[in-house]
């Protein structure tokens, strides 16, 4: 009653999912890995093409909370600073190195990376 080729075009397309599956997981473990847990002593070293966009001027709060796969409502929480605050940071408000190194301790990475 079944057909054999039907039964095997839906064996290779699970296969081939099941590869594109374990190839997304594989990227996200990548793009989390420099995430590291809250209160961590160390900092993980930022990746070249980070540090280049931020070089080509984009916003190094934004890059780097991007980076981490924060929202500016989880940043918010980790440094006590409002998100509506952390979104005018974003967009090219100035701030103080109080600020700065607020922001700095939540985001894992030194001051001096924030600070233009």
């Amino acid at each position: 009653m079944s057909d054999p080729k039907l039964v095997y075009s839906l064996e290779i397309r699970l296969l081939d999912l099941e590869k594109k599956v374990s190839d997304l997981e594989k990227q996200i473990d990548g793009l989390t890995a420099g995430r590291k847990a809250s209160g961590s002593p160390g900092y993980a070293p930022l990746p070249a093409m980070l540090l280049k966009r931020m070089g080509d001027g984009e916003n190094p709060v934004r890059a780097i909370r991007q980076f981490r796969l924060m929202t500016q409502r989880e940043l918010g929480d980790r440094s006590g600073i409002r998100p509506n605050h952390i979104s005018a940071i974003e967009r090219g408000m100035s701030y103080g190195l109080k600020t700065a190194k607020r922001l700095a301790e939540a985001l894992e990475v030194q001051v001096d990376l924030l600070l233009k």
